[in-house]
């Protein structure tokens, strides 16, 4: 009698235990890919658009144009979907030919809400200054950047 209900136990615990799993039996194919447009994107221009894939469950890279800008970076997802808000090295260049304003290389903090809002903000270590940076900034290292706009899954 004791072997029964000991046996009886073990099967209810193990049953009650198993049942308290959440196992997903369904396969949603996972958006490695993304679409950013918005303001100060694609290199600090005034508008611009990112592209962003990721090549494993953390680690993407990114590539933009703007209106006279253009960027790269390597971003780091703190969840497994690109949804998920990130931190990133930047580089950013803003300005082409007499226009040219200067580059920077620096961290960068995005966050992505879970559908389409997202905005960054970073420090950039000033790598080169161009012709019409402006006096005052003359004597810095460090600016702040910033972006915000929407993305899209792809």
């Amino acid at each position: 009698m004791k072997r029964t209900l000991l046996l009886f136990c073990l099967i209810v615990s193990t049953v009650y235990s198993f049942s308290q799993a959440s196992y997903d039996l369904t396969y949603d194919e996972e958006n490695n890919t993304a679409i950013n447009a918005g303001l100060l994107m694609g290199g600090g221009g005034i508008v611009g658009v990112d592209i962003e894939h990721k090549v494993n469950r953390i680690i993407g890279f990114q590539a933009g144009l703007g209106l006279s800008s253009f960027g790269a970076g390597m971003t780091f997802h703190f969840r497994n979907t690109i949804n998920s808000s990130f931190a990133s090295i930047q580089y950013w260049r803003q300005g082409l030919g007499n226009n040219y304003f200067g580059s920077y290389l620096g961290p960068m903090f995005v966050f992505r809400a879970k559908k389409y809002f997202q905005a960054g903000i970073g420090l950039g270590y000033i790598v080169d200054k161009g012709s019409i940076l402006d006096t005052k900034y003359r004597d810095q290292n460090i600016m702040a950047v910033y972006n915000i706009g929407v993305y899209f899954p792809l």
